[in-house]
């Protein structure tokens, strides 16, 4: 049997599976269901058997999407669903497509249901037709050319309008158990059942189509588990509430992050806490998908371990997740602790609600913990001295990574 074939023969059978509740899965007033995933194949499996079980609509956005089998399983259930008339709208960002992204393209155009681009690399003309933009070539390489540094950071698909999955999976099989021919990376994302999704519609919506809702797109007036970042006064909003709870913490501050690269206002906030006596513990990849990242990280490391916090770094394979519980407010979502995110991407984070999902994320941290190093002061300083140079040296251009 080829690459993943147990995940994806369940994939296949995932219509005629009945979804059980599970242990950290929770209910809040009979009405709205959490479930947390830290692994890739669960993941998957109950993402397609969902879209397979809409009727209305699946909005999907992804930062990659790669034509390996866990992308061919997902482009499969979003074509069968268009073909019974759900509403099927799949956003994938331009860097995030494999290299020119040709099969990728000829795939998805096979499949028949509407695909955007979005911000596609300028030079990859034949991506130009699958985005909303300017209407002549030059207003289009223009538009592509100052907007390159600005990615669509999000993993979000809602469905039917009362489903969101929400996290750092992307869709391409690296996620997976080395067993089923991934690399495991260690991610965290949550699936809410029973929550009102219009505001992840509408950022989808002007992500999709920037031009028409840059003047008609507004959103709601209402109050959200949702952290969205696609308006200005949205952006400032989220800095200004992660800054607000990291000062106002009393117990800990758990962070578990991909990118690691804090602006000088939220390494401020995090030593302070620290030296309040807050339990302020930062979980950072040892091995990172970005090499430079883990080298980059450390340049912090003497001024967090001189106030207090406790860094650990993650040693089984990738860490790739993006997690807060700060007390008992916690996040789920794409958002790394770097300027990418704080100025650039767009994001989306899911505040949990439900008290067994926040357990179930307090179990995995401490489940992380025992798999991670701790870094100590007498440590710190062994790393080559090349490697501190050149992640100094990065560090100039921290404004756009």
């Amino acid at each position: 049997m080829g690459v993943g074939s147990r995940v994806f023969s369940a994939i296949a059978d995932s219509r005629a599976v009945s979804v059980e509740p599970s242990r950290s899965t929770t209910e809040i007033a009979s009405v709205v269901k959490e479930r947390l995933y830290v692994r890739g194949d669960e993941f998957f499996i109950d993402l397609v058997r969902d879209i397979n079980a809409a009727v209305r609509e699946v909005y999907l956005e992804t930062y990659i999407f790669e034509l390996d089998p866990v992308g061919r399983a997902v482009i499969a259930a979003l074509s069968h669903a268009h073909q019974r008339g759900v509403k099927v709208r799949l956003l994938v960002d331009g860097v995030g497509l494999p290299l020119a992204g040709g099969r990728l393209l000829a795939a998805l155009e096979e499949a028949g249901f509407p695909f955007r681009i979005f911000h596609p690399i300028p030079w990859f003309f034949r991506h130009w037709r699958h985005m909303a933009g300017g209407r002549t070539v030059s207003a289009r390489f223009l538009q592509l050319l100052t907007r390159i540094n600005n990615r669509n950071h999000r993993k979000v698909c809602t469905i039917d309008r009362r489903i969101a999955w929400i996290g750092s999976f992307n869709i391409c099989a690296i996620h997976l158990p080395t067993a089923n021919g991934g690399e495991e990376w260690r991610d965290t994302a949550v699936r809410v059942e029973g929550v009102d999704t219009r505001p992840l519609e509408q950022a989808f919506r002007r992500a999709w189509n920037p031009w028409r809702w840059r003047f008609f797109g507004r959103r709601l007036p209402m109050r959200s588990p949702f952290r969205l970042n696609d308006t200005r006064h949205l952006r400032r909003a989220r800095v200004r509430e992660l800054l607000r709870r990291i000062g106002r913490s009393k117990r800990r501050i758990w962070i578990t992050n991909a990118y690691f690269v804090p602006d000088e206002r939220l390494l401020h906030k995090i030593n302070r806490a620290a030296k309040r006596g807050v339990d302020v513990r930062i979980i950072l990849p040892s091995i990172s998908d970005v090499f430079f990242m883990p080298w980059t990280a450390a340049t912090f490391y003497k001024s967090l371990l001189d106030h207090g916090v406790r860094i650990y770094e993650y040693q089984p394979g990738v860490l790739h997740a993006k997690t807060i519980i700060i007390d008992d407010w916690m996040t789920v979502g794409s958002s790394n602790m770097n300027s990418r995110s704080l100025r650039h991407d767009l994001e989306v984070d899911y505040v949990l609600s439900g008290s067994d999902t926040k357990a179930a994320l307090v179990q995995a941290f401490l489940k992380d913990l025992k798999q991670s190093k701790e870094i100590s002061s007498s440590v710190y300083p062994h790393r080559p001295l090349w490697q501190r140079l050149l992640a100094h040296l990065i560090l100039f251009a921290k404004y756009w990574i």
